[in-house]
């Protein structure tokens, strides 16, 4: 049996959207690390313990990091 017939469809392109989760995360705990390293390696406080400079700029910098992830996610979202 031969097919005859004359459907033609134009292939669409799929548009990918980012997921927003992934980079929110992955901002996060980019950010995480580059806070504890920050307060391992950075110039010692007196004031305060190293696990309070630790848990303190770890939390800054996640937070940071996941700003920066939205953004970017954001931004390949808009370009799409």
């Amino acid at each position: 049996m031969e097919y005859c017939g004359g459907v033609s469809e134009q292939p669409r392109k799929a548009r990918r959207r980012p997921n927003f989760a992934a980079f929110l995360i992955s901002g996060g705990l980019v950010g995480l690390l580059i806070g504890f390293f920050v307060s391992v390696f950075g110039p010692a406080g007196v004031s305060y313990d190293a696990s309070t400079t630790a848990g303190f700029l770890g939390l800054i910098f996640a937070a940071l990091g996941a700003l920066v992830g939205g953004i970017i996610a954001v931004l390949l979202d808009a370009r799409s």
